[in-house]
């Protein structure tokens, strides 16, 4: 494959706008199964893209709490030896639907034939 400084620019833009929105739905994959604080959430992220995503906490922390005070989270409260209780999260109900059918409208066309043949496609 040819590679371009202009290519790799424009795909390191695409990238970045592209990770940003992502980042819900990663953050609500790792909450659909489990409670999580943010330092656990972290983790199962990064597990969960193979390395690929690190979130900043201020940046899950205020992502949590958006989705929180929308419904799509909950929270409860831990007790944690030597500290202040520990917030956990997890996916309420509504979050559970909201991610069923945004992967519905969003995520199942990647399984398409046409789609699978670009992403299974080896570099030239």
């Amino acid at each position: 494959m040819v590679r371009h400084k202009e290519i790799d620019g424009t795909l390191r833009d695409w990238e970045a706008v592209f990770r940003q929105g992502v980042l819900t739905f990663w953050t609500f994959i790792a909450l659909d199964a489990d409670w999580h604080d943010v330092s656990s959430l972290k983790v199962r992220i990064s597990q969960l893209t193979n390395g690929t995503y690190d979130p900043a906490d201020q940046t899950l922390y205020r992502q949590l709490r958006r989705h929180l005070d929308v419904g799509l989270v909950d929270m409860r409260l831990e007790s944690s030896p030597g500290g202040p209780p520990k917030k956990l999260y997890t996916l309420s109900p509504r979050g559970r639907d909201v991610l069923e059918q945004f992967t519905l409208r969003n995520i199942q066309p990647f399984s398409r034939p046409e789609v699978r043949t670009v992403i299974e496609r080896k570099p030239a």
